[in-house]
């Protein structure tokens, strides 16, 4: 790219906006390459950087963290191995934590479907065997671990051994002599333990003086006694410290075979961690990756936020020209907000270029191998350089080296000359860049600047909204439509003297050319139609609320009718749970009636039948049932076939009854696959139709019990003596809750389990009283 790393800076805030990105960096390395970030001129690398930030941002989204926290720069450390230095222990540590956080970002990236990162990471060599012998002998505060080597160990414990036998020694040593001692304690000086001895008797012990007291009246002495033991400590403290700088020095050694594989490993992490920070800070600040075209000079970007701006007062815009717009001409008042939509697109093109992501919804760029700003003034004293001096000189270069490849960024072309020779001067150099196919982004004042942007096919003329109530920018960029400079409004606001304003304006309307005349027309023109769209627009959006507010109001019906429908539904269950309870307390009577008579009970139970039956189920559609369908009875636990269907009510068999239900109460179901027990029984003729067994395999505890009771009180309004109950052998809980209930059941004189031919433990056999 043409531009050096300060223009940048000074055009477009480059190193405020880098440090920015920066700050999501984990460690030096990489936020020192995204500082020193620059736009790239090959196009399969800017590609690579952005497909890395789309994996990142990805993950972002997901929830996925990839730790870094375990990197750090350990070139340093390459540097002293290389050159035969031996690493601290804390050094040793450093590389340790690094090669286990490039393993752990190889395990999680492996989890995850971002392949371009897995590839990366996939080229890492955690060096695990160096990894392992540092943690090992160190531990993660860089210490030395006590048992890292069987020497190391044996003389800790030698060294604790003397120390313990000093401290016993001196003890029995204070104990003896402490009428010449200062003090009962002793101290250590240099390492040797010594005692407080009182300044006559100093030379009573021999040994060696250390020091003398503030007072002057003791002196630190070391005894003969202890001198031995003494030597000892210091002897083994320092073989401890010896064999310590030989773990250093080996593991400093297996440090330096792995150099070129650490480094490596070092530039690997550095391109993930930063491709992560670009990742998150597009992430936090809804941003998006750009997509590079080289197709033609058409560029979007949409809801562009600056990210120098505070979030919660930026205005998104969306800038955008076709592919036979070659240049984007904005106009406005000065401080309307015309530099912030320049540096938002020259900033967001340069990003793209160096790999970065933008803040905006969505985001096309051209393809561009040179990049060129010209912003601010550039006025020099060393080189004599007036600001118009400087800004054509800068503009001869533009001109010299662009091509159809080339983005321009130009603040105020023409500026800083005489207005006709300014705005002449710039309308050529404009037409010389079409010319040549060249993308630029630029502002004017001129007015003779905006009239030939709009007889040019090839130029968007645009601007940025300036409020005319209130005189203050809104910061809205307005597609196609030219800006007006508002200098005698902006003049009045500060309270210019009104006579000077008139003169101002008549002198204007005096001298203004015709083009001018028609110009300024259309301008106000423009800002009527703009107007007029903005309240289109805004009854569109109150279309919109009302709609929203009908949709609410809706779901609130909705909601109410759900209610209402719930409560339909308590009631009827309540119903039913009254019923239940008759149902409950006309079963109990019909059990308390042992001798009752037989019509009694026959009403009774068509009292139950009549019960079952709920509003609901008569008004329910009936279901498309036929003859010999396997069916059961809503409501109770009865089933069996269908024998025959009149109308809306159909007969079926079950346990040997016919009964006739309404087709609405009707449910079709498989027919349970259980093969039949016959037994021989001699039944008086009179009561063939009344089966002398029932069948409870397949039913649930309860549903079983419910149907026993039932089948019991038929059986003694048929005056049947004993039947036969099927249960199965299962898991065992249905024939203990029958034989509980038959125990409990009045009308059961006895019970016993079935012979060997009638269904064994399968079935009971049941005597009635």
């Amino acid at each position: 790219m043409s531009t050096t790393y300060n223009e940048y800076d000074q055009a477009i805030d480059w190193q405020t906006v880098l440090k920015q990105i920066s700050h999501f960096a984990s460690f030096s390395c990489s936020q020192q390459d995204i500082m020193e970030s620059m736009p790239l001129t090959n196009l399969h690398e800017i590609q690579t950087r952005l497909d890395f930030v789309k994996e990142t941002m990805e993950l972002h989204r997901q929830g996925i963290v990839v730790e870094f926290g375990g990197c750090k720069d350990i070139q340093p450390y390459i540097q002293q191995v290389t050159k035969q230095m031996v690493l601290s222990g804390h050094d040793l540590s450093d590389i340790a934590i690094f090669l286990g956080t490039c393993r752990n970002v190889q395990h999680t990236l492996h989890t995850t479907e971002a392949m371009r990162c897995i590839e990366l990471a996939n080229t890492m060599d955690p060096c695990t065997p160096l990894m392992k012998a540092i943690d090992r002998q160190i531990d993660r505060t860089g210490s030395i671990k006590l048992d890292a080597t069987p020497k190391l160990a044996g003389l800790h414990r030698a060294l604790t051994g003397a120390r313990l036998a000093l401290q016993a020694s001196a003890k029995a040593f204070i104990k003896k002599n402490k009428d010449h001692l200062m003090d009962t304690t002793t101290s250590s000086i240099g390492g040797r333990l010594s005692v407080l001895v009182k300044a006559q008797d100093k030379n009573y012990f021999g040994g060696m003086i250390h020091g003398q007291s503030q007072s002057g009246l003791a002196f630190y002495v070391e005894p003969n006694a202890f001198v031995s033991a003494n030597n000892q400590i210091q002897d083994l403290e320092g073989e401890i410290e010896q064999e310590k700088e030989r773990i250093c020095r080996e593991l400093s050694r297996q440090v330096a075979k792995k150099a070129i594989l650490l480094l490596s490993n070092l530039e690997t992490m550095t391109i993930l961690d930063v491709a992560f920070a670009k990742g998150m800070w597009a992430y936090q600040k809804d941003g998006c990756v750009p997509m590079i075209q080289t197709r033609d000079h058409a560029f979007l970007f949409e809801q562009a936020r600056h990210p120098l701006i505070d979030s919660k007062k930026v205005v998104a815009n969306t800038y955008a020209c076709s592919k036979n717009q070659y240049c984007l001409m904005i106009s406005g008042p000065n401080m309307g907000g015309k530099t912030v939509t320049l540096k938002t697109i020259g900033l967001f093109v340069a990003l793209a270029h160096a790999g970065f992501p933008v803040i905006c919804h969505r985001a096309i760029v051209p393809y561009y191998t040179s990049l060129w700003f010209d912003i601010g003034d550039h006025q020099s004293i060393e080189q004599n350089l007036s600001t118009f001096s400087s800004h054509i000189s800068k503009l001869a270069t533009i001109c010299s080296q662009a091509d159809d490849r080339t983005f321009v960024l130009i603040d105020e072309l023409g500026n800083g000359t005489d207005p006709l020779e300014g705005a002449s001067l710039a309308v050529a150099i404009l037409d010389y860049l079409i010319h040549k196919q060249t993308t630029i982004i630029t502002s004017t004042h001129f007015n003779e600047v905006k009239a030939y942007g709009k007889t040019n096919d090839h130029i968007l003329v645009s601007s940025v909204e300036f409020d005319q109530e209130t005189l203050q920018p809104t910061y809205r960029y307005l597609a196609g439509i030219s800006g007006s400079s508002y200098a005698f409004s902006i003049a009045a606001q500060y309270h210019l003297d009104p006579q000077i304003l008139a003169a101002a304006n008549q002198w204007k309307q005096t001298h203004m050319q015709k083009v001018d005349q028609e110009l300024a027309r259309l301008e106000k023109m423009q800002n009527e139609v703009q107007a007029k769209e903005d309240r289109f627009d805004a009854l569109i959006e109150n279309a919109h609320d009302l709609q929203r507010q009908a949709e609410k109001e809706k779901q609130q019906w909705q909601k109410k009718k759900e209610e209402l429908n719930q409560t339909y539904e308590e009631q009827l269950h309540e119903m039913l749970e009254k019923k239940q309870e008759e149902a409950q307390s006309i079963i109990r009577e019909l059990k308390q009636q042992k001798q009752g008579k037989l019509h009694e009970q026959t009403a009774l139970l068509h009292q139950l039948r009549i019960m079952d039956q709920t509003p609901q189920e008569k008004e329910a559609a009936p279901e498309a049932l036929q003859v010999g369908d396997y069916v059961q009875v809503k409501g109770l636990q009865s089933h069996g076939t269908i024998i025959d269907i009149r109308k809306k009510e159909a007969t079926i068999e079950t346990n040997g009854m016919r009964m006739k239900v309404k087709l609405n109460r009707l449910t079709k179901i498989h027919k349970p696959n259980v093969k039949p027990v016959v037994r021989k029984t001699h039944v008086d003729p009179s009561f063939h139709r009344f089966p002398l067994e029932l069948n409870l395999i397949g039913m649930h505890v309860e549903e079983g019990i419910e149907a026993l009771d039932r089948y019991l009180d038929q059986a003694i309004v048929h005056h049947v003596k004993q039947v036969r109950i099927i249960h199965g052998m299962g898991t065992g809980r249905l024939r203990a809750a029958v034989w509980d209930d038959l125990d409990k059941n009045p009308v059961v004189k006895s019970k016993m389990a079935a012979g060997p031919n009638e269904g064994g433990l399968g079935a009971t056999i049941v005597l009635l009283k």
